[in-house]
């Protein structure tokens, strides 16, 4: 049977706990409001959890976000900190780094399955050089950060911390989860900045951004030319460049030139529908769609009616078009395009 030192419980100051020198703060961030209106009103109802260190001082190993409120201008006053006792579980000295790993991993909420995927990373390398193997990191870790329990996923992330470590993320990349981190293993180190830059420059995640990594690694192969160099064709560079666009027409514009490049026939039938669908000149509110894949047989006519009488001006401008037998040919072609 496995003998656990035991804890002790103090009320300790502010200036006995180290919070610095510590490999602990896995996920750093800020109290909501509610619990920082909780802190102002009842102090510390939960206490921090900390390891005893040498000369009567001790290291955090979880309650980061509240340390570190209670500790800033903008929690209780100087002389009231120096004041002020904290409670605290104490962990002995004499607890192995690994063992305290553990017990770390078990403070994490066990809710949450959207830890920062670079963060998540850090962890794992982290514990790894703690002594964690590989397989523990699955079956044990991995869980607890809301991940599933594969090793290969472990390989994954270590490799995603090597990579990581020489490119400088913006803030907002650290918000993302793991599932939008880890296509970047896809790119080399080389061109790794641009595409970071490219996020920063876009601001999309989620399958937005998955979608346009997989877009963007498939022109790179398809016209055998790097990921940077894609990125630097005028086409591209004249959407990035437009700054007076929003975040999101940003997006679509360069996910629809790249969609352009890697699927140069379909590309090709939607502008000749398009370039037909124009030259029926339908009324403003007719409108006409095909399949986007140009699969099915049919096409989709949508009428906007607010009246019987619209209704009949819509099909009478349909039955009786000016100069019928042009129009005729142009939805010839339009299906001819199906």
């Amino acid at each position: 049977m496995k003998i656990t030192p035991a804890w002790s419980f103090s009320n300790l100051t502010f200036s006995q706990i180290e919070s610095g020198d510590t490999l602990f703060d896995w996920f750093p961030g800020v109290l909501s409001v509610n619990v920082q209106n909780s802190l102002e009103q009842n102090g510390i109802q939960l206490p921090l959890l900390v390891q005893a260190i040498q000369h009567s001082k001790y290291r955090l190993v979880d309650g980061f976000k509240r340390f570190s409120w209670l500790t800033t201008d903008t929690g209780v006053f100087a002389q009231e900190k120096q004041e002020t006792l904290l409670p605290c579980f104490i962990l002995p000295e004499s607890l192995p780094e690994q063992e305290t790993s553990r017990i770390r991993l078990e403070t994490l909420p066990t809710s949450s399955e959207n830890f920062s995927g670079v963060y998540v990373s850090r962890v794992i390398k982290m514990l790894q050089e703690s002594g964690y193997s590989k397989e523990e990191i699955a079956v044990q870790v991995l869980p607890r950060l809301g991940q599933k329990p594969s090793e290969r996923l472990a390989r994954q992330l270590l490799d995603l911390h090597e990579m990581l470590l020489r490119v400088e993320l913006p803030e907002s990349m650290l918000l993302l989860g793991c599932e939008d981190v880890l296509p970047l293993l896809k790119f080399s180190q080389s061109v790794l900045p641009d595409v970071v830059a490219l996020f920063g420059r876009l601001e999309v995640s989620g399958k937005k951004w998955r979608n346009l990594l997989q877009l963007l690694d498939e022109v790179s192969r398809l016209r055998k030319i790097s990921v940077s160099d894609v990125l630097y064709l005028p086409e591209i560079l004249k959407i990035l460049g437009r700054s007076s666009l929003q975040s999101p027409i940003r997006y679509r514009l360069l996910k629809q030139q790249l969609e352009i490049w890697r699927f140069p026939e379909l590309s090709d039938l939607q502008r000749k529908f398009n370039q037909g669908r124009k030259s029926l000149k339908l009324a403003p509110r007719i409108t006409l769609e095909s399949d986007p894949y140009f699969e099915n047989d049919d096409l989709t006519l949508t009428l906007k009616i607010r009246s019987v009488e619209e209704l009949r001006g819509h099909l009478e401008s349909l039955r009786n078009p000016e100069n019928s037998e042009k129009v005729e040919v142009l939805w010839k072609d339009l299906f001819a395009l199906l």
